[in-house]
């Protein structure tokens, strides 16, 4: 089960278009395999920002939900869904790349051709209607002509773009040759291209369904459509953009109105956004921005405990964003940033720390020793939640009252017998030695002393 603070992997990650490979036989065929090769090892940093993938022909992709034609009678069940970043960076390409064997004087050329279009069909089938831009690569024997000296093949394409129904942009060559490398550089730069493409028009569609929402009952529909365009932004590499609509994402969630019930998922999405805006801050070398937006973040919520019951999930999540803070500006201080004495990570991860020993005196206080995990297990569904931050119990619910006082009650002596279990040592050991670790990187023996009482 994900603990309170705890960020999804799929987050943490740099967000890469998903571009998958089909009609590549990496088993039976050595030429394929070196062409696989090119494409997935050594991708060194200056190569474009694309995870591939290879996939069959007629793998079944995730199936396109039916768009919403009106938003009249939607009400939202929760803020960000948990599998929506997961699926557009792990399941859901942006550009799929036929490979087939053709050249240009191919003695078959028409039954060749047709089996070519026959097998980008089976593509767009499998597809479901999504706008996955398709392409098709030839694998030839020999070198291409310069353009304009080939006048077969100039033919030819133009046949073969129109029984695929693709676009000349979308056709392109690969031959055997030496210099492979270079071949696949130029390939996957128009790959890239194209999945730009996509995701600029996936955006476009999410910012259209702005004009049929309104704050009453969409507020937080607002929320996360922001996010989706933020992180379509962020797989087109428009990291400016990008932090543009994070930073107003941010704003709508500061917006809604707060309960005992939503206090957690409002606090986990916001964790969730103000990451994305701090990270992008330090990567745009705004480490002043990144700072000004984390004090801010912790001024809107240090005071939003919720249900005292379970104080200690508030001083938990506190840790975990002064801890998450403190990686982030060690990760930038590592890529070139430069810190100073009064401005560090080590006073991030103190305070870390310092909520953390409040947590372990918070539970000391709240659960007692004799406590029994209920026979309900509401904490069954845990691991299978569709949107973040809310309760296994009361999924999708949206109201202002808890809908069972007896599930409630149980789920928050399921929540305090697991913490009974943790060990609490071993989370404020971790951060007091990190804190230690920068104060003597920074010299201030006096805080280096101080922390080590």
């Amino acid at each position: 089960m994900v603990s309170v603070g705890d960020l999804p992997e799929e987050l943490i990650a740099r967000p890469q278009a998903l571009v998958v490979l089909t009609g590549i036989d990496i088993v039976h065929n050595a030429e394929h395999l070196r062409i696989w090769d090119a494409f997935s090892n050594n991708r060194r940093p200056d190569r474009v920002p694309i995870q591939f993938k290879m996939l069959p022909g007629d793998h079944d992709y995730l199936k396109l939900k039916q768009k919403k034609t009106a938003y009249d009678w939607v009400i939202p069940k929760g803020i960000l869904k948990t599998n929506w970043m997961r699926k557009h960076l792990h399941d859901v390409p942006a550009v799929v790349v036929v490979f087939f064997e053709l050249d240009w004087d191919e003695q078959l050329w028409n039954e060749r051709k047709q089996a070519c279009a026959t097998f980008v069909e089976v593509v767009r089938t499998a597809l479901h209607g999504r706008q996955t831009r398709a392409a098709v690569v030839l694998i030839q024997k020999n070198a291409p002509l310069p353009p304009g000296e080939d006048v077969v093949a100039a033919d030819r394409a133009t046949q073969l773009c129109n029984a695929c129904e693709l676009s000349a942009k979308a056709l392109f060559v690969l031959p055997n040759s030496d210099h492979l490398l270079g071949y696949v550089i130029r390939l996957e730069n128009a790959f890239y291209e194209l999945a730009q493409a996509y995701y600029h028009h996936e955006s476009r569609v999410v910012k259209a369904h702005r004009d049929h929402l309104n704050k009453t009952t969409h507020a937080l529909l607002f929320v996360r459509h922001q996010f989706k365009v933020a992180f379509y932004n962020e797989l087109k590499q428009d990291s400016h953009t990008a932090l543009k609509h994070y930073r107003q994402a941010y704003l709508h969630l500061h917006e809604l109105r707060i309960t005992d019930y939503n206090l957690l998922e409002i606090k986990t999405n916001s964790c969730i956004v103000n990451f994305k805006i701090c990270k992008l801050c330090f990567e745009h070398n705004t480490p002043l921005d990144a700072i000004s937006q984390f004090r801010r973040h912790v001024d809107i919520y240090k005071s939003k405990i919720g249900t005292a019951d379970l104080a200690f999930e508030h001083s938990a999540w506190m840790s975990k964003q002064f801890a998450v803070f403190g990686d982030l500006f060690e990760e930038a201080i590592r890529a070139g940033l430069t810190a100073i004495q009064t401005q560090h990570p080590g006073f991030y991860y103190q305070e870390a720390a310092r909520y953390a020993i409040a947590r372990k005196q918070l539970c000391r206080g709240l659960c007692p020793a004799e406590l029994k995990y209920p026979a309900s297990d509401p904490l069954a569904e845990a691991d299978k939640m569709e949107y973040y931050g809310q309760r296994p119990w009361r999924q999708g619910h949206q109201s202002l009252e808890a809908p069972s006082v007896q599930k409630e009650r149980e789920g928050i002596q399921a929540l305090q017998y697991r913490e009974c279990q943790v060990d609490h040592s071993w989370l404020v050991i971790p951060l007091l030695s990190s804190a230690i670790a920068q104060f003597k990187k920074y010299k201030s023996p006096r805080m280096k002393r101080y922390l080590g009482y």
